[in-house]
This record gives C-alpha cells, structure tokens and sequence, in this order.
C-alpha cells in the first residue's frame, strides 16, 4: 500500500477514535511563551485535547496570562501551586489532574506543529502494538547564543521506521531519547504504576521518567516519526554549565543502569558500560568548567579536582592541553581572515 494511503487511513481511524489526550505544561516566568505554546496546540487538527498548565508561582505577570488562556478556551486547565517547587513537582501536579487516555508534555517556551499530536496518535493506531513507542524530531532553537537552529531527527532515513530497542544508546547520542515531549505516552501506564518525576534529582529526571514508564509498559521498540514536529526553545540561562556546582553525576549513571537492564546486557556488561560512560560525563563536566568565562584559571582548577574521579590532575591538564589548541586555533582563524 502506498505510504501516503497507509497514514491517511490511519489518521482517519485515530480522528474516528478521539481518544483524549492530555498535556501537562510546566510554567515558569513565560509570561512572553506560554500564549504562543498553548495557540499551538490549540490550532493542532487533533481536537480532544486537555492542555494543564500549572503555573510554579513565578509571579502575577505569568499566571494572570494562564489564567486568560483557561478563560479562552474550555479545554485549558490552570493550576497554581502553593509556593515554587521546581519542574518536576510541577509536572507531577499536572499527572494528578490528567484524565485522558494518552499524555503528552510541552515546555511553556516552546510550540509545535499542526499536526503533532495527530502524527503521534496515528503511530498508535497504524502499528496496533501498545510496545511501541512513538518518537518524532524537533527543531532546536539557539539563536540567541550560537545563532543557529538545528534539525533532530530520529533517523537519518527519509522514511519513518521501525525499530529495536537496542537502539537506545544510539538515540540517546541522537539526543532523542532523554526528552519526553517527542513522545507520546499511555496515561493508565503511568497511573497504575505510580511512575512520577524524581523531585530530588537536578538533571536526568525526565530520561528517567521516560526508562520506568518503558519498563512498566514493557516497551520492546520505537516507531521514528522522521519529522520535526517539536520548536525546543534552549534555554540558556538556566543550563547545565550555568548550575554543574549542583550536577549529581551518579544520578545520570543511575540512568544508563536503568537503560542496559531494559536492553538485556548482562550485569559484567553493565559494569564496563557504565565505567565508560562515567569516564565520558567526568571529561565533559571538565570540558563545561574549563570553558565557563565566569570562572578564574584556579576557580576552575578547584571545581575539576572537586569531580568524584580519581584523575581529576589528568583531566585537568587534558582540559588545559584543549583549551590553549582551540585558543591557537581562533588566533590562526583570525590572521587568515585580516
């Protein structure tokens, strides 16, 4: 059957379902984001939404705008909670007010396609197997830093495809993996398993979110969606170079632990896997501090001793070794350029 037939029926059979989907939006200080993230599922050509915003006390600024989105539209939802806890916490509030058959997560900065939750639940209804999972691309958004925007996408291929779950490492290299709001999830799955967002973790809480949902809904595979149908905002105040100080490395490991366990390696696999992936976290963390301008030379000697390694002196020269090569190089770039 033609690809372009095959999805058609299947958009059809999803709009005749109408299964409703409900999407948590964690809202902090977006007074200037969150009209445009909520316009844009609201203009989404699936329409059995339920979007919750839950606004982490960041001011009346941002929560009277979510409060005149909720007027405007039946199916937007806003709580506030109590006092600022966080993104996890947040999210977690959204899970206890979400009533519908599938969840989905979007960022207050950020906004989608058309038809993003449409596309998604079309996988749903085209492979007929609650095993797998469906993963989209996205746009990365970094012009305000780098001036550039970046397209992610699942696969290199042109057309969607199927795929193993072996295939995790290679997405999470991807940066495809670790994020949620690309993916679309079985509210009951969650639920009845009791899976939340690790409010004491400060990085990796959402890739863990995602690896005990794939346990519990034993997930044996992806469906990649080889388009971007996510706008991911960086967010460049707020990112992991500008907080390492807080960085729990062994959170992150955790993480990997968890992944190889679904993957099937053994435990001496395991071991290896995770040493490796210690030694490629310590040398980035390294690479971050070397390069953060806020920092003295021996501020950011002090900060890489301060790793939970046992050659910090190593990384540290690694580091240095690095940092005068690039500095050599952007001084060649220049002359070239006179």
């Amino acid at each position: 059957m033609d690809k372009k037939l095959y999805m058609h029926i299947c958009c059809e059979k999803s709009m005749e379902t109408n299964k409703k989907v409900s999407i948590v939006i964690p809202v902090y200080k977006a007074a200037d984001t969150i009209t445009r993230c909520v316009e844009s599922l609201e203009k989404n050509t699936y329409k059995n939404l339920q979007i919750i915003l839950v606004e982490d006390c960041s001011g009346n600024q941002t929560i009277n705008v979510c409060k005149k989105l909720a007027n405007t539209y039946d199916n937007v939802l806003c709580i506030e909670n109590d006092q600022n806890h966080g993104v996890s916490y947040t999210r977690n509030q959204g899970l206890d007010y979400a009533d519908g058959t599938y969840l989905m997560f979007v960022d207050s900065d950020d906004y989608v396609e058309a038809d993003y939750v449409e596309t998604m639940i079309s996988v749903i209804s085209c492979t007929g197997d609650e095993n797998i999972m469906p993963v989209c691309g996205y746009v990365n958004h970094d012009e305000k830093k780098n001036e550039r925007t970046d397209i992610f996408l699942p696969s290199n291929e042109q057309e969607d495809l199927k795929k193993s779950i072996q295939i995790m490492p290679e997405l999470y290299e991807n940066r495809m993996l670790q994020i949620i709001w690309n993916k679309i999830f079985r509210l009951d799955v969650i639920k009845q398993n009791h899976i939340r967002f690790k409010e004491e973790m400060f990085i990796g809480e959402d890739f863990r979110f995602l690896l005990e949902y794939m346990k519990a809904a034993k997930i044996s595979g992806f469906f990649f969606v080889n388009k971007a149908l996510c706008h991911y905002m960086r967010d460049n105040e707020n990112s992991l170079m500008s907080r390492l100080s807080e960085t729990k490395i062994q959170d992150s490991l955790d993480n990997f632990k968890v992944m190889y366990e679904l993957m099937g390696k053994s435990a001496d696999e395991i071991q290896k896997l995770i040493a490796e992936e210690k030694q490629k976290q310590l040398e980035y963390y390294a690479y971050t501090i070397m390069h953060d301008e806020n920092m003295t030379t021996k501020e950011k000697k002090e900060r890489i001793f301060q790793l939970p390694s046992d050659c910090a002196e190593r990384l540290y020269k690694q580091q240095k070794a690095l940092q005068r090569k690039e500095g050599i190089y952007r001084l060649k770039s220049k002359l070239l350029k006179k």
